[in-house]
């Protein structure tokens, strides 16, 4: 927990006394619970909405993105369902793959996994024929995403954002944007994350997230989101990876035909 979210209430405003005590109880109960994240993806089959666990808010959502993480999956099986994943990278560096699970779908994969004449467990991200082009069709067998740490407008605690591969280009180039100006970046704003509906080359709808610059910080809340990176990243980081943060564009699994939208060109 963190008291210094206490300079951000919504509509940028100071959260009042009462709400910054009761930030200040949670801080001194250290051992009372291990902190979980809300956590956030676009609904699937093109719904115009986020789905936060067991609601749909709708868009827009007007939110501070704390931290950026690449991280990637690979799920062999077309039934996936909520299994884990084979080989997962929480920084789209290193894979780990998973020497434990039923790899008989693997086994039976058109493109070979290191991992399956290896005795090792950890393998580059960048030179894994599974995270090249055309691995699965056009697209990437394993799939690229990427984690966000967001302060969404009126909430006091953060939450995390997983944008699948369809949304990827867009948040790069929003971020990338962002760092062009001196001593900016896509956490030193609010940001308006929307939502806009496409149809992938099956007929399938699929929603794609849409990024807009909604005013600066002040240096209070600057400070408070420096804080925040510190205390969360880590937590980002480490979260489990599902199959459920992928699925948004209505596929039953996460080795689904490819999208143009998932192309690097």
């Amino acid at each position: 927990m963190t008291t210094a979210l206490a300079t951000l209430g919504s509509n940028g405003t100071a959260l009042t006394a009462a709400q910054q005590a009761v930030l200040a109880e949670l801080e001194q109960e250290q051992n009372a619970f291990d902190y979980q994240p809300a956590r956030i993806k676009i609904a699937p089959g093109g719904i115009n909405g986020f789905a936060v666990d067991t609601d749909l808010v709708k868009p827009p959502v007007r939110a501070i993105i704390a931290v950026s993480q690449k991280v990637r999956a690979w799920w062999p099986s077309k039934e996936g369902g909520n299994k884990p994943p084979v080989c997962k990278s929480n920084d789209g560096v290193a894979g780990i793959f998973d020497t434990d699970a039923d790899l008989t779908d693997a086994l039976a994969f058109p493109v070979a996994h290191p991992g399956l004449s290896s005795d090792g467990a950890l393998f580059s991200c960048a030179t894994c024929p599974l995270a090249q082009w055309g691995s699965n069709g056009k697209g990437q067998a394993c799939k690229s995403m990427r984690r966000l740490l967001v302060l969404v407008d009126g909430w006091t605690m953060p939450a995390v954002l997983t944008l699948p591969p369809t949304s990827l280009r867009v948040f790069d180039t929003y971020a990338s944007a962002r760092a062009r100006e001196r001593g900016q970046a896509y956490f030193t704003t609010w940001t308006r994350i929307e939502l806009t509906q496409q149809v992938n080359p099956t007929g399938k709808p699929y929603s794609v997230a849409k990024f807009t610059a909604d005013g600066p910080l002040a240096d209070a809340e600057l400070f408070a989101v420096i804080d925040m990176r510190t205390k969360f990243a880590d937590l980002v980081r480490s979260m489990d990876i599902t199959s459920d943060d992928y699925d948004t564009e209505g596929a039953t699994h996460a080795n689904g035909a490819a999208h143009d939208e998932d192309m690097p060109f």
